[in-house]
């Protein structure tokens, strides 16, 4: 059998979705860490060789390379093995489930009071630092740096931050309707919504927006995800600190 193998980090809430598809999907198949917070290490050329973005994951089949977290679990739907297609609205739940930004979930309490937020200044310094050191991969890093610019921006903004937390909660309200009347995200048989439902929900816990839906059927519905054994083998985040992310 081709040798698949899945570039990823352990805490990287993308890396999390595309591993309990596969696990779900029981594709065979090997992590590689790739460290994108001590060593950042999605600069390397080996890996921005693998994926031009410098983004995890990245999913390798012998030759093949695919990258992007929807086209991965994507590939594994078309496989052989458990049906994940779920419902029509299954790839609308996935583009929706990616679409919050989940570095203001994470920053949002990690901020000086001038709302700067110390890790995204370093990790510009760190940016315009390899910038000089690697001149051939301008293209690629000065859009980071201007990508990490308009972050910090955002989050000084407090209403900005609220806007995102309020349509991240609309998410949530939209799932809790979701599961009112059938077991899964689309329906009655686990999909691909529902690996990018549980592994979003994992972070938001961590994130302690869990009252969100106490008391509510996703709260049933998000037990019944963590007691799948896929969960445990995708080795899901929900629990410690947002500074270990």
């Amino acid at each position: 059998m081709t040798d698949i193998v899945l570039y990823d980090h352990p805490a990287s809430i993308c890396s999390q979705m595309a591993r309990l598809a596969l696990v779900e999907k029981a594709v065979p198949f090997r992590r590689v860490t790739v460290d994108i917070m001590d060593t950042n290490e999605q600069f390397e050329p080996w890996y921005v060789a693998l994926n031009p973005k410098a983004v995890v994951p990245t999913l390798v089949i012998g030759d093949e390379v695919v990258t992007d977290t929807i086209n991965i679990v994507n590939w594994a739907q078309a496989l052989n093995g458990p049906d994940l297609s779920g419902g029509p609205t299954t790839q609308d739940w996935l583009k929706d489930i990616m679409a919050p930004h989940y570095g203001v979930l994470l920053y949002r309490n990690r901020l000086d009071e001038d709302g700067t937020a110390p890790q995204i200044t370093a990790r510009g310094r760190l940016l315009r630092k390899m910038l000089q050191d690697q001149p051939d991969m301008a293209a690629l890093l000065e859009g980071r740096i201007a990508g990490n610019a308009r972050f910090q921006e955002l989050l000084r903004d407090p209403q900005a931050i609220e806007r995102h937390l309020a349509s991240t909660k609309a998410l949530v309200q939209r799932m809790i309707g979701a599961v009112e009347s059938q077991p899964f995200l689309t329906g009655p048989a686990y999909s691909m919504a529902d690996a990018f439902a549980t592994a979003a929900l994992a972070r938001f816990r961590v994130h302690q927006l869990d009252a969100w839906w106490q008391g509510s059927p996703l709260e049933d519905y998000y037990g019944r995800m963590r007691a799948r054994p896929s969960f445990a083998a995708a080795g899901v985040v929900e629990t410690g600190h947002e500074k270990d992310m």
